[in-house]
């Protein structure tokens, strides 16, 4: 809905001959704007008189409303997405200065008059805001109005700019169900984020302060975790039917790591059968007896002989590393 007034009020043809009743000079808050047979026009301003009053030197009078008047023009332009506008309407004043350039425009619509180029600075500045954003919009409306390049034969000034939102109940709708949910979010984030007393907190006033569902939820969470270090035991100790002895080590070690880190009470498994194999083999080559790898009677030497001062002393045969009667002088 747009507020206009008509700013020629009246226009008049002077008779030729005007005995004892001169023309009156313009009221307060118009002007008169004469139209000469010849020549260009003339403008009397309130408190002039009116030049040649008695003679007919003009050929149509213009009265003409140069008062302040308030102005309100509805526009509906885009917003940054074209298929979201905005209903923007503008309120300000308007005070006619060129009295000439109305009646030789003939504007009977002051409004209308004013409507396209303020229109294109309100389409122009309203592209650049979001649908969702009409606040920022009016600031920015109101201000680009008031610094534009004054209109000629008018002076606008008191600009204010209302923007609404078109056809958007559905973001409307949107917006408020995130805001509600942003809100949430933003009250569990401490909660989150906080120690054991602030969810027990949270948990008791849900539940009129009642602590044992905190406590049940702690009791779970042991009885899972326990189950979980059982069945990584279980693995280690060899209870896995369906594991096979070359991952058995591979799996062990992550199943360790995995639910006890570095701990030093986690009991540690030998090796696999090629580790220890791999181990025995190592020390034989350097040299080293490993026990219960040598063959009995291998690498031991045996006491040597007691003597009783009585019969043959025996000796060892050195092939066969048996010990034999030592020969006398009379067999050899």
């Amino acid at each position: 809905m747009s507020q206009t007034y008509d700013p020629i009020l009246a226009v008049v043809q002077p008779l030729r001959l005007r005995v004892g009743s001169p023309l009156r000079g313009p009221s307060i808050g118009t002007a008169l704007v004469l139209e000469r047979v010849a020549g260009e026009p003339i403008v009397v301003w309130p408190s002039q008189r009116v030049p040649g009053a008695r003679i007919r030197h003009f050929r149509r009078i213009h009265q003409v409303d140069v008062a302040n008047r308030g102005l309100e023009l509805e526009v509906r332009v885009p917003s940054s997405d074209p298929a979201f506008p905005f209903s923007v309407t503008l309120r300000f004043s308007c005070r006619i200065t060129d009295p000439v350039s109305i009646v030789e425009n003939n504007i009977r619509d002051m409004t209308a008059a004013l409507t396209p180029s303020l229109a294109a600075i309100v389409r122009e500045t309203a592209a650049r805001f979001d649908v969702m954003h009409p606040r920022a919009a009016e600031a920015e409306i109101a201000r680009r109005l008031t610094t534009a390049h004054p209109a000629p034969a008018v002076e606008l000034t008191q600009f204010s700019a209302g923007v609404e939102m078109v056809d958007t109940e559905e973001i409307v709708t949107d917006r408020r169900r995130n805001r509600v949910g942003e809100q949430s979010r933003t009250a569990m984030r401490p909660i989150a984020n906080g120690s054991r007393e602030e969810l027990a907190a949270h948990m008791m006033s849900l539940h009129d302060g009642d602590p044992m569902p905190m406590l049940k939820f702690e009791a779970n969470q042991a009885d899972a975790a326990t189950n979980a270090k059982l069945a990584a035991l279980n693995i280690l100790m060899g209870k896995g039917d369906d594991i096979e002895e070359f991952n058995s080590s591979e799996i062990s070690k992550r199943v360790l790591k995995e639910f006890y880190g570095d701990d030093d009470m986690v009991p540690k498994r030998r090796g696999g059968v090629r580790e220890r194999i791999g181990r025995s083999r190592e020390s034989l080559e350097g040299g080293s007896v490993v026990e219960g790898n040598v063959p009995d009677g291998e690498g031991k030497a045996d006491p040597p002989p007691k003597s009783n001062g009585s019969g043959p002393s025996r000796e060892k045969d050195k092939d066969s590393g048996k010990s034999k009667p030592r020969q006398s002088d009379d067999d050899r």
